[in-house]
């Protein structure tokens, strides 16, 4: 059995999105990080204001730094882009901004980008949401092929998604999605507070999973990996079971850690050092 290897586990920048992007920067060197999931928000890297995208210019800092995008992550949750949503010119809108961070993804090298299935208005008949999710999506998969960039599906809490926020609703929304290029994050948050374990994802979807959020929290809460009640160790054991070999975001996002997020980072990785060398 291969074990888990440090490598493998990448940082974000999500956490740091009151700092300035070459704040950021700077903590990966400080900290020996070459790995990190690109969150693509204000006032980060992104393609809200054309002239902040600078693709080229992004790729070559980051070669000049010795550092590597595992994903790329559009902000989805905060911001009002929804591909579910009922509008059908905000829905277009929302389709087309997932469609240009493929694009930015292809050109920056990045081979997967994350997506969710957004969220229904929560007084509407779900079906009618799961199918205009359903099509966005397929829409998105057609772009990724072009672009030649995996999309990664990503499970969320019932509080962020009406739609998948469970085994049961990934299950569907896979099953319907037969597509190399069509494959799944799942994050350890939501899937504790849905009941179910990291292993039954793993035996439902084995190598269709293409990345993992190692998140902690009470169990929400995406405090720094260590701090919470999530069992890490266990989570290590499991990724190593199914001989995973692909990349892990220690993501981090409690506000409270906002004005500290080199420490918060620092401390999630001193974690995962100490438990692998256990």
């Amino acid at each position: 059995m291969k074990a888990i290897s440090i490598r493998q586990f990448a940082a974000m920048n999500m956490i740091y999105n009151r700092h300035s992007f070459s704040y950021f920067l700077d903590s990966m060197e400080k900290l020996g990080i070459s790995n990190f999931e690109l969150w693509t928000g204000s006032p980060h890297p992104n393609n809200f204001v054309p002239s902040l995208r600078e693709t080229q210019n992004l790729g070559r800092t980051l070669r000049q730094r010795g550092l590597h995008i595992v994903c790329l992550t559009p902000e989805q949750c905060l911001y009002p882009h929804n591909i579910a949503v009922r509008d059908d010119q905000l829905r277009a809108y929302s389709v087309k901004y997932f469609t240009d961070y493929l694009d930015m993804a292809g050109e920056l090298g990045v081979d997967k980008m994350l997506c969710c299935a957004g969220w229904g208005d929560y007084d509407e008949d779900v079906e009618e949401a799961w199918k205009r999710s359903m099509d966005s999506l397929e829409i998105m998969l057609r772009h990724a092929h072009k672009a030649g960039v995996e999309l990664a599906f990503e499970i969320l809490c019932p509080s962020e998604s009406n739609l998948v926020y469970d085994l049961a609703t990934t299950k569907r929304m896979m099953e319907h999605f037969q597509d190399d290029l069509f494959r799944l994050c799942v994050d350890t948050v939501p899937i504790r507070l849905s009941g179910s374990t990291l292993e039954e994802f793993f035996e439902t979807f084995g190598k269709r999973i293409c990345h993992v959020h190692l998140t902690d929290g009470t169990p929400t809460g995406h405090i720094p990996t260590g701090l919470g009640e999530h069992p890490v160790a266990h989570y290590l054991e499991v990724l190593q079971t199914y001989e995973y070999d692909r990349f892990v975001t220690l993501e981090i996002g409690n506000p409270a850690w906002l004005t500290k997020p080199h420490e918060a980072t620092e401390i999630s990785f001193n974690t995962i050092q100490k438990l692998l060398k256990a």
